[in-house]
């Protein structure tokens, strides 16, 4: 059984470094860097994760030419051990989804301190001077195409909002990354554990998504919180924008659910969904949709999900 372990563990250690080293050389987001840990940690245990995550590091560091790698592999490793000790204990999909999402929150504030170590710059700071500036080039660029002045006051305002999402939003954005992150990683490690014929705590199918009562209070709050604050732009209206940021994804995307319910009880032909979907997302049926996420977070527009 040991000699087993240290072999799976010599293998998924080895995906872990082509994983980092594709991902650097090819400019892919360090995603699902942690799967490999986390089937590990799961099927084994969290010490040969550990010891196993550093040597990956090692390996990787060597290969690349430089501790960049290694260390990106010891940050992420953070989520992929918390993910997996999560699975082991056989916590439910909401206390996971939580588990990775605070382990995925830590591993960010690692990446935040070794970049400030390193270059002695805020990561935060240097991504909104670098999102500013790719604006003004795209705004340069139109300038020179000869675009109007209608288009480029549509690009300036666009500019002047991404970056108030930016400097405001932060912590949203912070909160929705984690958790989409996480989720991202909890179906990679389902889909193979499937295939090994092992099950884990999943969410209920996708027409069946809703929202607790309590964030219908929430996003009543946020608007409370926008509308109060709005004179002076001040602590309490920067509460209420990140609440609303949090909550508007989940609204749409629990809409999205509703919607979906229905065009399956009306047998609506795919094309014709595929259409209505883009004009609930570009806007024409976005306010419609998270309304009745909202309304359905109170009081259920659906039939309640089939029991297995």
């Amino acid at each position: 059984m040991k000699t087993r372990s240290i072999t799976e563990g010599a293998m998924l250690a080895a995906i872990t470094v082509l994983l980092t080293v594709i991902g650097e050389y090819v400019g892919l987001p360090a995603l699902i860097i942690p799967v490999p840990l986390t089937l590990l940690v799961f099927r084994h245990s969290y010490r040969l994760g550990i010891s196993m995550s550093v040597a990956s590091a090692v390996v990787a560091s060597l290969i690349s030419g430089h501790v960049l790698s290694g260390v990106t592999i010891v940050i992420w490793g953070f989520l992929g051990i918390a993910l997996g000790m999560a699975l082991r204990e056989q916590f439910s999909f909401a206390k996971t989804i939580a588990v990775g999402v605070v382990a995925n929150i830590v591993s960010l504030g690692l990446q935040v301190l070794f970049y400030s170590l390193l270059f002695g710059t805020n990561l935060f700071e240097d991504m909104a001077k670098l999102f500013t500036s790719s604006f003004d080039q795209a705004i340069t660029f139109y300038q020179s195409m000869g675009a109007t002045s209608e288009m480029l006051g549509q690009l300036e305002i666009m500019r002047t909002t991404a970056t108030m999402v930016v400097e405001w939003g932060l912590p949203a954005i912070i909160l929705i990354s984690s958790v989409v992150t996480t989720f991202i990683n909890m179906a990679v490690v389902r889909l193979i554990l499937q295939r090994m014929g092992t099950q884990v705590p999943w969410v209920q199918p996708f027409v069946y998504w809703r929202l607790p009562r309590w964030s219908g209070l929430i996003f009543l709050l946020s608007l409370a919180l926008l509308s109060y604050g709005r004179a002076t732009e001040g602590l309490l209206y920067r509460i209420g924008f990140n609440l609303m940021l949090m909550q508007v994804p989940a609204l749409l995307v629990v809409g999205i659910a509703i919607a979906w319910y229905f065009f399956n009880r009306w047998r609506v032909p795919t094309v014709l969904r595929l259409v209505l979907v883009y004009f609930i997302i570009m806007g024409p049926l976005f306010l419609g949709v998270v309304i009745a996420a909202v309304v359905d977070s109170i009081y259920s527009l659906r039939e309640p999900a089939p029991t297995e």
